[in-house]
């Protein structure tokens, strides 16, 4: 059965006055001397989400008898990562206090679970004491499947499942045009966005988190050449995606191994479902992707405060179209090879990192947070704040 691979993109277009902002926060949860907290610990992440289900009444979704997520009727969800990393994530929201006060009410339950356990949930981008293999991966069978994959793809694949933690905004687009915009934009930006958020310092790097995912699976991370390039399509990011080896499709429930497949072969033979398009495009892990509402990832974990001024900055600079264009010019005339450099220069010295002109990152990141501000209301600015 052949389906429309466009389909998915194009679903999630809004008109240009609804366009809406949502937040996916990762924290690390650990004792109160940061050791490690194990998904089957006593009071370890199991226990703690069903204890997060009595306090929201949200409803849970097991795999094999173990709680996997949460999920709200309105659309929020408590999700794990493979080291325990505990995700929350918003709805949709036009409003930036309308996302405050979803993470407001989350950051209230994790109070109670601290009052009960002890335990500490940190906004971090690595975990503070602990390396892969001292971390319980969590039972999971795509899982299965996937770490194997990494162990072999490069160097630090296991240490990006089990050790790393980041913040990704999700936001709109309104027709093909402006989401191919957006997407090259966020790519452009990167580097200047990875040193402002730069927040997993070990090993020399300030951002230790954004070195791994350079080390995890150059077939699915990093900026796409093809994609940050001008007059990139969404035809363009289709066939980057067709050619991204698969890894698992689902079937009742389970993970089945795809490894070695090309999807552009599976599609071809119409075995393939809209399903596991949607399960191939989640895939990768560059620096944004679609899903389908464009997610920007290129984000240490950080504070709520800080996790909340980089929603703002998306809003005030992404939906405004000068503002967007200004951001694009920022860094319009790196080559793709300069951006590589730069991404590497942000993850080891942060806003400190020098730019192909040989000025620092800091200077980039001011001008950004000009065109943010230069529109900005009242309301916004104050969400900006921690960025200024």
């Amino acid at each position: 059965m052949s389906f429309d691979l466009s389909s998915f993109f194009t679903a999630g277009h809004r008109p240009k006055d609804e366009l809406c902002i949502g937040i996916e926060s990762e924290r690390f949860c650990v004792t109160a001397d940061q050791a490690v907290v194990q998904y089957s610990d006593s009071n370890g992440i199991a226990e703690i989400v069903e204890q997060l289900r009595v306090i929201s009444g949200w409803k849970a979704k097991y795999e094999k008898g173990n709680v996997m997520s949460l999920h709200a009727a309105d659309g929020r969800a408590i999700t794990l990562e493979p080291g325990g990393q505990i995700e929350f994530g918003t709805t949709p929201q036009i409003k930036l206090v309308d996302l405050e006060s979803e993470i407001n009410h989350y950051r209230e339950m994790l109070e109670q679970v601290i009052a009960s356990t002890g335990h500490q949930f940190l906004c971090v981008g690595v975990h503070p004491s602990a390396e892969p293999e001292q971390i319980e991966r969590l039972p999971k069978s795509r899982y299965d499947i996937l770490e194997p994959h990494l162990q072999q793809a490069d160097e630090l694949g296991i240490h990006m499942m089990k050790t790393t933690a980041g913040v990704q905004i999700n936001f709109d687009h309104s027709d093909a045009e402006d989401a191919m915009l957006k997407l090259r934009t966020v790519f452009a930006l990167s580097p200047v966005i990875q040193a402002m958020f730069a927040n997993s310092p070990k090993h020399g790097f300030k951002s230790w988190r954004g070195h791994v995912w350079t080390r995890t699976d150059n077939a699915r991370c990093g900026i796409v050449e093809s994609l940050v390039a001008p007059n990139s399509t969404l035809q363009d990011y289709i066939e980057y995606m067709l050619d991204v080896p698969m890894l698992f499709i689902d079937r009742d429930g389970v993970s089945i191994d795809m490894r070695g497949k090309s999807f552009r072969d599976y599609y071809a033979s119409g075995d393939a479902t809209a399903d596991d398009w949607s399960l191939h495009l989640s895939t990768p892990f560059p620096e944004v992707r679609f899903r389908p509402q464009i997610e920007l990832r290129c984000a240490d974990a950080v504070s709520d405060e800080k996790s909340m001024g980089l929603a703002a900055l998306v809003k005030t600079v992404f939906y405004d179209p000068s503002n967007l264009q200004d951001a694009y010019e920022l860094t319009a005339d790196w080559t793709y090879a300069q951006r590589m450099a730069t991404l590497h220069n942000a993850h080891k010295d942060g806003l400190d990192g020098l730019t192909p002109n040989g000025k620092p990152l800091r200077d980039y990141a001011q001008r950004l947070l000009g065109i943010a501000s230069s529109k900005a209301t009242a309301d916004q600015l104050r969400f900006l704040q921690p960025l200024l």
